[in-house]
């Protein structure tokens, strides 16, 4: 009996190691493990092609997450943007401003814990993703117009989910991360976001989200700066999301607006957001650009929160957008004149969106966002605002302690790179092949590594484990437990054909001679997959070398534009010259 493994399995079950390098106490391992096991009919994944007579090593588990309990969400309007300070905490804004003029970067100041949003950037930059889903629908559309238009949709379905309030959340410690998912009811799959602070000064901010099944996955990062000037001051995100289609090998570029906030010495503290946006697909020639609309000086509630836009496909013009980004955004169709709603955060809407799965605190690594602020956060919920300023305090001496520490040595981010040619950052193991129904059985993660199980990955993903305590519960009672660290568990013995070559059985000549058959077969079938995996890497580096001639090629075109002539540094010949030899001995290998 096969188990047909999926998504929701993978996030409530661990795939279980050998209980000897479990760090769980074992209670919570008989818990994990005795679940799992009545589930799936005491067997955790499908062991209908292993070869017994190889020796395999236990695969990873995946994490496990649960649903987030609450959350806090502001109604639309002006109403939730306002912020009424008390006399006290107006002191300390006037502390903070004397010691800023305008035009200068609030990136190294530290900002009063009563404008906090007790949670990280990271974590607020996952906002975006409770409509996930029209994402997955946006790609089984047709034409590239009516992909872009529900491009358009998701996007719009970011910026509702408000605090209330004038608030900033946490700027991000350096090496933080956080993670979470959400699970598709309608697909079957579920959507990964990983982020990473790759930058304190200055301070950027990458992540990743990956949905393969569903053939979508966002690739960015952003670098957070502000300006003050006088009576207001401005959060600009400066940075870009790659979004690709995998199946349709479409990339779409979208930039972020920025949050600008005023009456910080006279008037009505209020934040809004502002600023032009695009999004943009150079395979389809579809482009998208927003505006996000102050509200002027003698405008009335209507004129909050506006926006207005406009869709073209090459030169054409097909629709113009408007409305107010925290509730209805009508769409009209320049051909027809149709007028309808593109979208609108209904309470029907919000009840139906998608849920968010995060990771519990007891299983997060120290520098997971919401562990390394708990201390601050719950402060900041208890209102006590001289307890907050200590916790963060703490914080920001630590990474104080750390840049010592380095001295002059770079920072090495865990789950990023920084692309040498374009200066972008890019997640480490980030899959874009389309999505194989007959191979691939399901995506999860385990420490911020986004994997995908598959059929002919020879159980790496996960073992075949049996449903056995009787041994074990046995042996407690006989006082005859071992430890963890120097003999397996019971479950390790139970399973020995899951990490160690089992005795073959003689039952006949006839047999011993199929069998040593059957072991010459397998051992072919393993160095065709390794070869297959080579071929696939070198493809994949071909790839990258092809990605980097071509931008490094535009770099130059660029400069050749404002210069008459362009001369070649000894770098750029260096790179040339490193990229074409690479070229060329791919291209003798595959010839």
């Amino acid at each position: 009996m096969s188990l047909r493994l999926n998504d929701s399995e993978l996030l409530g079950n661990h795939l279980m190691e050998h209980d000897g390098f479990s760090d769980k106490s074992e209670r919570e391992a008989h818990d994990d493990w005795d679940g799992a096991a009545n589930e799936n009919g005491g067997r955790l994944t499908e062991e209908s092609d292993m070869d017994q007579s190889d020796e395999l090593s236990p695969g990873p588990r995946a994490t496990a997450y649960v649903e987030q309990s609450a959350e806090e969400m502001a109604e639309a309007g002006e109403s939730s943007q306002v912020e009424t300070v008390s006399e006290e905490n107006k002191g300390l804004i006037w502390t903070l401003l004397k010691q800023l003029r305008p035009g200068m970067d609030l990136s190294k100041v530290v900002l009063p814990t009563f404008i906090l949003e007790p949670r990280s950037f990271l974590d607020k930059l996952s906002d975006y993703y409770y409509h996930a889903d029209l994402l997955s629908q946006a790609t089984l559309e047709e034409t590239g117009y009516a992909r872009i238009k529900q491009v358009l949709r998701w996007y719009l379905s970011g910026f509702y989910k408000k605090p209330k309030g004038l608030k900033k959340p946490y700027n991000p410690i350096l090496g933080e991360t956080f993670r979470c998912c959400w699970l598709h009811p309608q697909t079957d799959s579920c959507t990964f976001y990983i982020a990473e602070q790759v930058s304190h000064h200055p301070p950027i901010s990458a992540f990743y989200i990956c949905n393969r099944k569903d053939g979508f996955s966002i690739n960015g990062s952003i670098l957070a700066k502000s300006k003050f000037y006088g009576n207001s001051l401005s959060a600009i995100l400066d940075g870009k999301a790659r979004l690709l289609f995998l199946g349709r090998d479409e990339e779409y570029v979208i930039t972020m607006p920025y949050a600008h906030c005023k009456g910080i010495l006279y008037g009505t503290m209020t934040l809004e957001l502002g600023g032009k946006v695009t999004i943009e697909c150079e395979k389809t020639k579809c482009f998208t650009e927003l505006e996000f609309k102050l509200k002027p000086f003698l405008g009335g509630a209507c004129s909050v929160n506006q926006i207005s836009g406009k869709i073209l496909v090459g030169e054409e013009l097909l629709a113009t957008v408007e409305g107010h980004w925290d509730n209805e955004v009508f769409i009209t169709e320049k051909r027809s004149g149709q007028q309808e709603t593109l979208w609108n955060p209904s309470a029907d809407i919000r009840s139906s969106r998608l849920k968010r799965q995060v990771v519990q605190m007891d299983q997060q690594g120290e520098f997971e966002s919401e562990r390394l602020w708990q201390h601050v956060t719950s402060a900041i919920m208890d209102r006590d605002q001289l307890r907050a300023t200590q916790e963060k305090f703490v914080l920001e001496e630590a990474q104080r302690g750390g840049a010592k520490e380095r001295g002059d040595k770079p920072w090495s981010s865990h789950l990023f790179h920084q692309d040498p040619v374009t200066s972008e950052w890019t997640y480490r193991h980030m899959d874009t092949r389309p999505w194989d129904p007959e191979r691939c059985l399901a995506q999860f993660e385990k420490d911020g590594v986004v994997q995908t199980h598959e059929k002919n990955q020879r159980q790496r993903n996960g073992l075949s484990y049996r449903h056995s305590w009787a041994s074990q519960q046995k042996a407690e009672m006989n006082g005859k437990r071992r430890k963890a660290s120097s003999q397996p568990s019971s479950c390790s013995q139970n399973t020995e054909s899951s990490s160690t070559t089992p005795e073959p059985t003689h039952e006949s000549s006839d047999n011993e001679g199929f069998s040593n058959q059957c072991g010459r077969c397998n051992k072919e079938v393993k160095d065709i997959a390794l070869l297959e995996a080579s071929i696939t890497s070198i493809q994949k580096t071909q790839q990258d070398i092809q990605r980097n001639l071509v931008a490094l090629s535009r770099q130059l075109t660029r400069r050749g534009a404002t210069d008459d002539s362009v001369s070649l540094t000894g770098r750029h010949c260096l790179i040339l010259c490193v990229l074409l030899v690479s070229q060329l001995l791919l291209n003798y290998v595959f010839t």
